[in-house]
C-alpha cells in the first residue's frame, strides 16, 4: 500500500469477472474488488462475476501480486440465502480474502456467531454518512467503511479526525442519483431491486424537457483524478474505481492512469500537475464527468446532457429498461398472490367477523402525517399511533415544538411518535440531540432510520422504530438491530410475501406499511429548480411521475398509484404483523378519516378483507392501486 505522510493510500480497482481479474491484477493498484456467482451487487449481466474456484484462485494471484483482495457479499439477502451464506462465508474464510464488502446485518452477525476470521469493510449500500454510524460499526467489527456518495471532503475529514475506521471515498466512475439503498423504483416496475443486484436503471430513461427529451436523473460521472490531493488531506484511506461492468481494456487503462497520478503526487507533491493525464481521462469518458458531492452539493448541474441514447450511455451498450408505467392491481394478480401466501380463497367475499388467529394480538394502525391537522384527523378517527414526519414535505414546515405541545395536550389514548430525517448529518444531529430534550416529554416514541440514529437517540428516554429505510429483509438483520436497541421494525419495502410473512413471525415486532403513496427514490439532485417538473411532476411516453421536495431540500420520487397491501390483509394480520402503517403525507384530513375507518374495519375483521378492497378501496374516487412487482 501507498503511503504519503504517514497516511496509508490504496488505489482499489474493480474485477468483473475472472479473465478481467487476470489483466486487472497486473496494473498499478494496491487492492482489487470483486463478487461471486451470489450475494453481491452485480447480478444483472452474464458472463460476470467469479466462480468459488475463481475466486479461490483470485485471492491466491493477488497475494502472490502483493495486493489485496476484497470479496463483495454486498446485497439484501433473503431467509433463505441467509441459510446459504453460512456455507458461503465458511468458504470465503477458508481462502481468505483481505475483507468481505458487506450491506445485511446479517452478513454481520454470521461472521461473529460463527467466530470467522474475516474483515469486514460497510458497502456504500449501508449508506454510512454519519459519526454515530461510523462508531456502531466500528463496535461491531467492522474496520473500513465505503463513505455515502453525497458525503462532502469536509465531512470526511470530520470522521478522519472522530473515528479509527478507515475511509473508503468513490474516486471514479457511474454514479447513482439517489442516496445508497434508497432507490426501489426497480423493485416497484420490475421486481428487480437494486439493493440486491438485479437494478434496471429507471434513473436513465428519458423525460420531457423543453420539446425534446433530456435525462434529468441520469447524473454525470464521477472524476476525481484532479483533486486526489484534497482526498489525501481529508483522509481517504481507499479510492475506489467503480467499474465492476465495464470491459478489461478501458478498466485497465484507466486504473494505471490513477496509479500514476498518485505516484506523481507522492513523489513530488509540489510540483504535482494536476492536467497530466486527464485528456485520457475526459476523451475515454462515457457520461459528461463530475466531482459529484465532493465540496457540495452540485445541483441541477450534476444533471448529465451527453450521450443518452446513442448505445453509449450505458457501460453494456444498450439499455437496461424503457420508459414504464406504474402498474395497476388486477385480480390475477391478487390471486397470484393469495395463492403464494397460501390463503384461502373467498370467492363469494363473505364471512363472519373472527378474531385474530391463536393468541396474537390484532396490530395497532399507525400513520405517518405531514402536517397538524392531520394528526388531528387521526386522533379523532382511533389510529393508535401518529408519526409526525421529520422530511415534511413542503410547502409544510416542520413540526415546531409549540405544535407538538398542542397536538400532545389533545391527542388521547392514541400514542404520539416523533420521527429522525432519513439521512442525518453533523448539523442534524446536533440539532436533535438539543431537541430531542425538549419534547421527550410530550412524545411515545421516535422513529429512527438509519443506524446512526439509533447509536445517537437510544438512550434518549423514547422507544424506538426502526424505520423503512433500514431495509430490513431478515430476522437475522432484526435481531441486529433490536440488540441496538430497537423495540421493533418496519419490514422493508421489497420484501416478496413469503418474505415477509416470515419476518412477521419472527422474534422482532414488526411493522408494514400497508397504504400511501411511497418515496420510490430519495435524492439531493433537486428536480424542481429545473424547467423539467412542472406542478411537481415529470412526464415521459410512459406517464407522469410526482416529485416532492422536503424540508431539507431533498426530493422524493413518488408513486403516482397508490400502494395498497389490502387484497391481502388477512393474510399479514394473521401471521401477527405488530403494526400496519397507512403514508398520509400527500392526504387530506377528510381522506385520512376514511382510510383509517376502512384500515380500522379490515384488522376487526381481516377475513372481510379481500371484500373490503373491491367495496370500499375502489370505491375512492381518482386512486389507482399498486402492489410493488416483487411481492410476486
Amino acid at each position: 500500500m501507498r503511503k504519503f505522510n504517514g497516511k496509508p493510500l490504496e488505489l482499489l480497482a474493480p474485477a468483473g469477472n475472472f479473465e478481467i481479474f487476470k489483466a486487472v491484477v497486473q496494473t498499478n493498484c494496491d487492492a482489487i474488488y470483486f463478487g461471486g456467482q451470489q450475494m453481491n451487487m452485480r447480478m444483472i449481466r452474464k458472463g460476470f462475476n467469479f466462480s468459488d474456484e475463481a475466486l479461490k484462485e483470485a485471492v491466491e494471484m493477488a497475494h502472490e501480486a502483493g495486493k489485496k483482495a476484497y470479496i463483495t457479499v454486498n446485497n439484501l439477502l433473503d431467509s433463505e440465502e441467509v441459510t446459504a451464506a453460512e456455507r458461503y462465508l465458511d468458504y470465503l474464510a477458508e481462502i481468505q480474502p483481505d475483507a468481505l464488502i458487506v450491506q445485511d446485518f446479517a452478513v454481520i452477525n454470521l461472521i461473529e456467531k460463527r467466530k470467522l476470521n474475516l474483515e469486514i469493510h460497510a458497502s456504500v449500500m449501508m449508506n454510512v454518512h454519519n459519526l454515530p454510524m461510523l462508531k456502531a460499526l466500528r463496535e461491531k467489527g467492522v474496520s473500513r467503511a465505503v463513505l455515502s456518495r453525497e458525503m462532502t471532503l469536509a465531512e470526511v475529514r470530520y470522521l478522519y479526525d472522530n473515528s479509527d475506521v478507515e475511509l473508503e471515498y468513490f474516486t471514479h466512475g457511474d454514479m447513482c442519483v439517489t442516496h445508497g439503498a434508497q432507490c426501489y423504483y426497480s423493485t416497484m416496475l420490475f421486481g428487480m431491486s437494486s439493493n440486491r443486484g438485479r437494478c434496471l436503471k429507471p434513473c436513465r430513461w428519458w423525460f420531457d424537457g423543453q420539446g425534446e427529451k433530456q435525462y434529468p436523473l441520469a447524473v454525470k460521472d464521477l472524476s476525481m483524478y484532479r483533486h486526489l490531493p484534497e482526498m489525501i488531506q481529508a483522509g481517504v484511506t481507499s479510492f475506489k474505481l467503480e467499474g465492476r461492468m465495464r470491459e478489461s481494456d478501458f478498466i485497465t487503462a484507466l486504473i494505471n492512469r490513477y496509479g500514476d497520478a498518485l505516484d506523481r503526487y507522492i513523489d513530488d507533491p509540489v510540483g504535482f500537475d494536476r492536467e497530466t493525464g486527464f485528456n485520457w481521462i475526459y476523451e475515454h469518458r462515457k457520461r459528461d464527468l463530475s466531482t459529484a458531492y465532493a465540496f457540495g452539493n452540485p445541483g441541477i448541474s450534476n444533471m448529465n446532457t451527453r450521450d443518452e441514447g446513442t448505445g453509449k450511455f450505458y457501460s453494456t451498450g444498450k439499455m437496461f429498461s424503457t420508459p414504464t408505467e406504474e402498474k395497476t392491481i388486477d385480480a390475477d394478480q391478487i390471486e397470484a398472490l393469495r395463492t403464494r401466501l397460501s390463503l384461502e380463497e373467498q370467492a363469494n367475499f363473505a364471512g363472519e367477523s373472527t378474531p385474530v388467529a391463536g393468541n396474537k394480538r390484532a396490530p395497532k394502525l399507525t400513520i405517518r402525517v405531514n402536517r397538524a391537522d392531520q394528526a388531528l384527523a387521526a386522533f379523532e378517527s382511533g389510529a393508535d399511533r401518529v408519526y409526525l414526519a421529520a422530511d415534511v414535505l413542503e410547502p409544510d414546515r416542520p413540526f415546531t415544538i409549540e405544535t407538538i405541545q398542542a397536538l400532545s395536550a389533545v391527542k388521547g389514548a392514541c400514542e404520539l411518535y416523533l420521527c429522525t430525517p432519513r439521512m442525518m448529518d453533523a448539523v442534524q444531529l446536533e440539532q436533535y440531540a438539543v431537541w430531542l430534550p425538549k419534547v421527550v416529554p410530550l412524545a411515545d416514541g421516535l422513529l429512527v432510520t438509519h443506524l446512526g440514529a439509533l447509536y445517537a437517540f437510544k438512550d434518549a428516554g423514547l422507544k424506538c422504530v426502526g424505520d423503512f429505510p433500514m431495509n430490513v429483509f431478515n430476522t437475522s438483520a432484526a435481531e441486529f438491530y433490536k440488540a441496538e436497541g430497537a423495540a421493533s421494525l418496519t419490514a422493508s419495502l421489497e420484501l416478496p410475501g413469503k418474505e415477509l410473512l416470515r419476518l412477521i413471525e419472527g422474534s422482532v415486532p414488526t411493522e408494514v406499511i400497508c397504504y400511501g403513496k411511497l418515496p420510490a427514490m430519495y435524492m439531493s439532485l433537486d428536480l424542481l429548480a429545473t424547467d423539467m417538473a412542472e406542478d411537481a411532476l415529470i412526464q415521459n411516453e410512459a406517464g407522469q411521475f410526482l416529485i416532492k421536495r422536503d424540508c431539507y431540500g431533498k426530493n422524493h420520487l413518488m408513486t403516482t398509484h397508490d400502494y395498497t397491501l389490502m387484497p391481502i390483509l388477512d393474510g399479514i394480520i394473521k401471521a401477527g404483523v405488530s403494526a400496519l402503517r397507512i403514508e398520509a403525507q400527500l392526504e387530506s384530513p377528510e381522506d385520512i378519516k376514511t382510510l383509517i375507518e376502512i384500515h380500522k374495519k379490515a384488522i376487526e375483521a381481516p377475513e372481510t378483507c379481500l371484500k373490503m378492497y373491491y367495496s370500499e378501496l375502489l370505491g375512492l374516487k381518482g386512486r389507482k392501486h399498486s402492489f410493488e412487482a416483487t411481492r410476486f
